[in-house]
C-alpha cells in the first residue's frame, strides 16, 4: 500500500520549560525545535516545518482547530490522552471528553499490543513516521482496521521527551469510502451506458465530453468520432448558427427542459441522413462552468405511428360521415312515405302518421347535423333546437298559423352529447306537438317557449305554453298517451329529473348532466 504523507507538521517539538502539562491537557510553552520560518499557516498548508517558534500552545491550537482530515492527539509520558480531536475520537470509538486522562491501553485495548513498542521508541526520542497499523478498534468491532500514523516526540528545551504528538488517517474508512464511490460511479456509468436513449454530456463550450453506446447507435458512429466534437455537428447545417445562439442563452441559466415540444427537431447522422428527434436537457448540479446531460430520442417510429393513427382517424371519420349521411337519407325517405300515407287518411290516423313523421324527422335531422358538423361526439344544443323548432313550424303551422315558438338558449356554445341529443330532441318535439294539439283549443294564437339554461355540468330544458294548462291532478308519468309515455321513457334514458311547474299554461322542466 502506498504511504500516506503527513505534510506540514514538525517531527519534533520543544517544551520551553514552565508548568508542563496543564489541568486541561495543554502542554505549556511548547515550541518546535528548529527556528527559521515563523508562519503557522505554512505548518498547516503543506511542506515540512523546519523552524517555527510558538509560545503557549499556539501551534497545537492551530493544528487541532484546522480541518486537515487527520486524527490528532497529544499523549503524556504515561501514555494518557491530554488532547484529542474529533476525527481520532470517532475512529477510536470513544468520545473526546471520555478519552482525556485515559491511557492508550484503556482506549484501544486490542491495538495497544501492536503500537506499544512504537510508543516506547517515541518516548525514547525516536520519531515513528508514516507507518501502517492493522488492529481492531472499538468503532469497528469484530474486524481489524488499518490506519496510517506518525508518532512524534514532544521535547523540552534540554531535549527531554515530555509527550507524544499522534497523527493518524483511517485507511479502512478511506478505502470503504473509495469503494463506495467507485461502486456508485460504476452504477452511474452502467446506467449511462445501458440507457435506452442516446445520452451525451456537453460542457459550456458545446463540446461532447461523454457519449453512451445508444448515442453512437443513433448517429451510426464510434465514440471517438463524437467525444471532443461540438454538438452542432449533430444538427443540420441550416440550424447550426441559430443553435449556437440558443445554446449560449440557455447556458446562462440552465434548467431542466424538453425540446421538440413547440417545434420539430431534426438531427443529422455522420453519413448526412436526417431523422426527427426529441431532446431533454438536464444540467449537472454543482458544475461551474455548467455541464448539461442531453438525452436524445429518435421519434421516427412515434411520428409514423401518429401519422398512421391520424390516417385511421380520418378514415373512420369519413366512414361515420357516410353512415350518418345514409341514415339521414333513409330516414327522410321514411318521413316522406309517412307524409304521403297521411294524405290518404283523415282524423286520428292522419294525426298519428304526422306525429310519426315528425319523430322520424327529428332523428334524421340529428344525423344530418352530425354529418355536417364533422364531429360525432356531440352537438351545439342551441342551433340544434333552433332547427328542430323550424322543422315543427313547417309541419304544424298550417293549422295554427298564429302560434309563436320562442327559443332561448345560451350564447356560449353549450354542447350536448350525441347519445343525449336525440332523446332531448324527441322530448321537445313531443311537448311542442302536444301544445299545438291541446293548449289552444278555442284560441287562434298563443305562445310556446323553449328555454335552455346551463349551470356548470348541468342543463335545464324547460318547455312552456300560455294555453289552458294540464288538467287538475295530471301526472305525465302516469299518462297513457303515447306522447307522454315516450317522454317518460326518454327522461329515464338521459337520467333527467322531471318537474311540473305551477302557473298559467303548462310547463315542464327537465334537468340532466351534460359535458362540461
Amino acid at each position: 500500500m502506498a504511504a500516506i504523507p503527513f505534510r506540514g507538521v514538525s517531527t519534533e517539538a520543544h517544551w520551553n520549560g514552565g508548568r508542563g502539562w496543564e489541568e486541561r491537557g495543554r502542554c505549556a510553552n511548547l515550541v518546535p525545535i528548529r527556528k527559521a520560518v515563523r508562519k503557522p499557516s505554512r505548518a498547516l498548508s503543506g511542506g515540512r516545518m523546519d523552524s517555527f517558534a510558538i509560545q503557549d500552545d499556539a501551534f497545537l491550537d492551530a493544528l487541532f482547530s484546522s480541518d486537515l482530515g487527520l486524527g490528532l492527539a497529544v499523549l503524556d509520558r504515561e501514555l494518557r490522552y491530554r488532547r484529542i480531536n474529533g476525527v481520532l475520537a470517532a475512529f477510536n470509538g470513544v468520545e473526546a471528553g471520555a478519552a482525556i486522562g485515559r491511557t492508550v491501553s484503556e482506549v484501544l485495548p486490542s491495538a495497544y499490543p501492536e503500537i506499544s513498542p512504537m510508543l516506547a521508541k517515541v518516548l525514547a526520542g525516536e520519531p515513528q513516521e508514516d507507518f501502517s497499523v492493522m488492529a481492531e478498534v472499538p468503532s469497528l468491532p469484530g474486524k481489524p482496521s488499518e490506519w496510517r500514523a506518525s508518532y512524534l516526540p514532544i521535547r523540552t528545551r534540554d531535549g527531554a521527551v515530555v509527550g507524544i504528538l499522534v497523527k493518524a488517517v483511517n485507511v479502512t474508512l478511506q478505502q470503504a469510502s473509495q469503494r463506495a464511490l467507485s461502486a456508485s460511479e460504476a452504477r452511474l456509468r452502467s446506467l449511462f451506458e445501458q440507457a435506452p436513449e442516446g445520452m451525451t454530456l456537453v460542457d459550456s463550450q458545446g463540446q461532447m465530453l461523454l457519449v453512451n453506446r445508444n448515442m453512437c447507435r443513433l448517429f451510426a458512429c464510434e465514440p471517438e468520432q463524437l467525444i471532443g466534437q461540438h454538438v452542432n455537428m449533430l444538427l443540420p447545417q441550416t440550424r447550426r448558427d441559430t443553435h449556437r445562439v440558443e445554446m449560449g442563452r440557455y447556458l446562462q441559466a440552465p434548467t431542466q427542459r424538453v425540446m421538440a415540444e413547440r417545434r420539430k427537431l431534426t438531427a443529422v447522422r455522420l453519413d448526412g441522413s436526417e431523422f426527427p428527434v426529441e431532446v431533454a436537457l438536464n444540467p449537472i448540479p454543482g458544475r461551474n462552468p455548467p455541464e448539461v446531460l442531453a438525452t436524445v430520442v429518435d421519434i421516427t417510429d412515434r411520428l409514423a405511428a401518429q401519422a398512421a393513427m391520424e390516417a385511421s382517424l380520418r378514415e373512420k371519420t369519413l366512414l361515420l360521415n357516410e353512415v350518418h349521411h345514409r341514415v339521414k337519407n333513409n330516414l327522410q325517405i321514411v318521413a316522406s312515405l309517412l307524409n304521403i300515407q297521411s294524405r290518404s287518411v283523415e282524423g286520428v290516423a292522419r294525426d298519428a302518421l304526422r306525429e310519426s313523421r315528425s319523430r322520424v324527422g327529428v332523428i334524421a335531422m340529428t344525423h344530418q347535423l352530425l354529418y355536417e358538423g364533422n364531429n360525432f361526439s356531440g352537438l351545439e344544443f342551441g342551433p340544434y333546437l333552433d332547427k328542430l323548432v323550424q322543422l315543427l313550424k313547417q309541419t304544424y303551422q298550417r293549422d295554427k298559423t298564429r302560434v309563436d315558438i320562442v327559443l332561448d338558449f345560451p350564447s356560449s356554445g353549450m354542447r350536448v352529447e350525441t347519445q343525449k341529443a336525440v332523446p332531448c330532441g324527441l322530448i321537445v318535439n313531443e311537448l311542442i306537438v302536444n301544445a299545438y294539439k291541446h293548449a289552444f283549443p278555442s284560441r287562434e294564437q298563443g305562445q310556446i317557449q323553449v328555454a335552455v339554461i346551463q349551470n356548470g355540468p348541468q342543463a335545464t330544458l324547460q318547455v312552456s305554453d300560455d294555453g289552458v294548462g294540464f288538467p287538475a291532478g295530471f301526472d305525465p308519468t302516469a299518462s297513457r298517451s303515447m306522447g307522454f309515455q315516450l317522454i317518460h321513457m326518454l327522461t329515464q334514458q338521459i337520467d333527467a329529473r322531471l318537474e311540473i311547474l305551477q302557473g298559467p299554461g303548462a310547463s315542464l322542466r327537465f334537468t340532466f348532466q351534460i359535458e362540461e
